[in-house]
């Protein structure tokens, strides 16, 4: 296969080399490489915000807490080993019996694409995410649908890093497929996928961390991510966007959090 087109992705041993050198077969090539990407995009942030908590770091921007939104050690240590679970146990075992589902138009043994595929897949795949999260999201929240899918997620009163991946197994496919449906759609190289993971699961936990870090991208120029999903976990409605406050902002389901903050910023 060649690789001029690939803007140097797949140069040396990159991507085609390790597949070469894959002992197993391309479903157990993506399984490993899935499960890694997702396994270090998801603990390495919540060891860091961990340690942030256990060692008073980045207090000054901790989100405000009322004793009631304090999480119990079982809650936490629930929340912790159903996280273990899911990054050891779950995420490859699906990976490895859905890939024949997804290798025709999610591409593994190909060489990945050039750079401006790789920004214009992404680029889209963090809209499509977007939109997709907020409509699932703002549905689970229906009372009919709330107490049997999503209420379990909501045991945590405020944001904690341990909620990332709380949820039962319907909760975690409508939260998995927005990250994924998009990619399938464009039919984007597997690689792509797996940086775009990488890239959510970083978001993932910083939304659910508690602390509204400055410096993140994710919480600057009006996105205030860390807050407004905050928000939405005190206070167990609106702010049902992922990426973006656009969606909430055209529905008028951030007007609560708008108001809330802006009494705060007052006082």
């Amino acid at each position: 296969v060649s690789t001029q087109s690939t803007g140097g992705f797949a140069q040396g041993m990159g991507w085609l080399g390790l597949l070469m050198l894959w002992p197993g077969s391309d479903a157990s090539f993506a399984a490993f490489v899935g499960t890694a990407v997702h396994g270090l995009s998801l603990w390495i942030p919540c060891l860091l915000f961990a340690c942030a908590d256990r060692f008073g770091w980045w207090q000054q921007h901790k989100l405000p807490r009322k004793s009631i939104a304090l999480p119990s050690p079982q809650l936490d240590w629930a929340a912790f080993t159903e996280q273990l679970i899911g990054s050891v146990v779950v995420v490859p075992v699906a990976l490895y019996f859905l890939y024949p589902l997804i290798e025709d138009v999610v591409p593994v043994r190909s060489a990945p694409p050039a750079w401006w595929v790789w920004l214009r897949d992404i680029w889209f795949m963090v809209l499509g995410c977007d939109a997709m999260f907020y409509w699932v999201h703002r549905a689970a929240h229906h009372r009919w649908v709330y107490k049997h899918v999503h209420k379990k997620h909501h045991e945590y009163k405020a944001t904690n890093v341990w909620a990332s991946e709380y949820f039962g197994l319907v909760d975690m496919v409508l939260n998995l497929l927005p990250g994924v449906l998009p990619a399938i759609l464009m039919k984007s190289h597997f690689s792509v996928l797996a940086a775009f993971t990488a890239v959510r699961g970083w978001q993932t936990v910083q939304s659910h961390a508690g602390y509204a870090l400055p410096w993140d991208p994710l919480n600057l120029g009006g996105l205030e991510g860390a807050k407004r999903h905050d928000f939405h976990h005190t206070h167990n409605q609106g702010c049902f966007g992922d990426w973006t406050p656009f969606w909430d902002w055209l529905c008028g389901t951030d007007v609560k959090y708008r108001e809330y903050w802006g009494a705060l910023n007052k006082a």
